[in-house]
């Protein structure tokens, strides 16, 4: 694609010591003194990403050129990566907060460049974005339009829409309100002990002050379980892929429980986890099978297909979920993600004594190569001495 061909985006994330790595004799494998650093066979920026830096970052080479007025203002982080955004900020992009989003106008003039980041922005703020008459610069992931247009369409068909992922994500947060948009009724549910507990309230049948009172008025506009006796169901795109599958199948036996012969009539199922989120999931678990001794996992905390990572990585091994190698403290401290308190945490001991050390390194689809780069090198520290 031309777009990913844009000096200043690849230059910016590249890294050489993950070319080295990953062209090593024995590839994504970097062998040490003391053991050895394993990367999977895919990781990092996804397609969409790439072409989303690589159109920002057009637009702040064009916008540097400029001496006309106005400024660069991106509406919310272009990705979920700290490091990529302040990358941007750097650069003199204003990134707006969900609630300056709301009062667009306040934050965008007619003389400014309004970015649109990866996950897309409600419809409503697209309009009032081009009432303003701002240049804009549209990076949404084309897997989000995709998801999009077809739950949008089975909307306007009178299917209630089912959304399998995280209800303040900011790609959840734009399709539900694109179905609103589109005159229709959605429900989130974010875990699969919530989706089994849907299935349960389906098959018995509950009043409309049960399902009000189960559902928040952030998760859901529907008022009552009759909106879903049809019903599509989507994924946000970042979503664990065999959790998905699962989905399906526990919708698939609550309405054949409730509707016998016609439930297959009632349902609609569409696979919006995008490949590059299963490419990297199926590689992560080829690398976790493997000899791994412990596994760090790179990227965003606000990310969800690298926290999906590292939730699939605490099933084989010690894992961490870390920002950048300024995490890595000392061989006994370590800031690292804590799914409790959706913050980082000081993790002391984490780094095995056992010599030869096998880690394996995962990065999610927003993590850039500069950033994985600078923890390989950090790491590689703790195997050489």
């Amino acid at each position: 694609m031309t777009d990913d061909k844009n000096p200043s985006a690849t230059d910016a994330f590249h890294s050489p010591v993950v070319d080295r790595v990953r062209n090593d004799p024995e590839p994504n494998r970097w062998i040490l003194p003391r053991g050895e650093l394993v990367l999977p066979r895919v990781f990092g920026f996804c397609r969409g990403v790439k072409r989303a830096l690589a159109l920002a970052a057009r637009a702040t080479d064009e916008h540097a050129r400029r001496v006309a007025p106005g400024r660069l203002v991106l509406l919310g982080e272009i990705i979920h990566n700290p490091w990529v955004n302040a990358y941007f900020q750097n650069r003199g992009v204003t990134i707006l907060t969900r609630p300056q989003r709301q009062d667009v106008e306040e934050h965008v003039t007619s003389e400014d460049c309004a970015i649109i980041p990866a996950f897309g922005v409600p419809l409503p703020i697209e309009r009032r974005l081009r009432d303003i008459g701002c240049q804009i610069v549209d990076c949404t992931c084309g897997d989000v339009r995709r998801l999009w247009t077809w739950s949008e369409q089975a909307a306007r068909d009178g299917y209630g829409v089912i959304v399998f992922g995280r209800s303040e994500h900011d790609e959840t947060v734009v399709t539900k309100s694109r179905l609103t948009e589109a005159g229709g009724v959605y429900l989130v549910l974010e875990t699969l002990p919530q989706v089994e507990t849907f299935g349960t309230m389906l098959r018995n049948g509950v009043r409309d002050a049960e399902f009000q009172a189960s559902f928040s008025p952030s998760t859901t506009n529907a008022e009552s379980m009759k909106a879903f006796e049809t019903l599509a169901q989507v994924s946000q795109t970042t979503m664990l892929y065999h959790h998905t599958q699962r989905v399906r199948e526990i919708l698939t036996a609550a309405y054949s429980a409730r509707f016998g012969e016609t439930a297959a009539e009632r349902l609609r199922f569409q696979p919006t986890v995008c490949r590059a989120t299963q490419d990297r999931q199926d590689a992560a678990v080829e690398l976790c099978q493997s000899r791994c001794d412990l596994v760090i996992v790179v990227g965003g905390f606000g990310s969800s297909n690298t926290r999906h990572l590292h939730e699939l990585a605490r099933r084989y091994a010690p894992a961490y979920l870390i920002e950048n190698a300024e995490a890595i403290q000392s061989a006994e401290q370590l800031q690292a993600y804590n799914r409790q308190a959706d913050a980082a945490e000081t993790i002391r001991d984490w780094l095995p004594n056992k010599r030869p050390l096998h880690v394996g390194l995962l990065a999610g689809a927003s993590s850039p190569e500069i950033v994985i780069g600078q923890v390989l090198q950090r790491l590689a520290e703790f195997l050489t001495h």
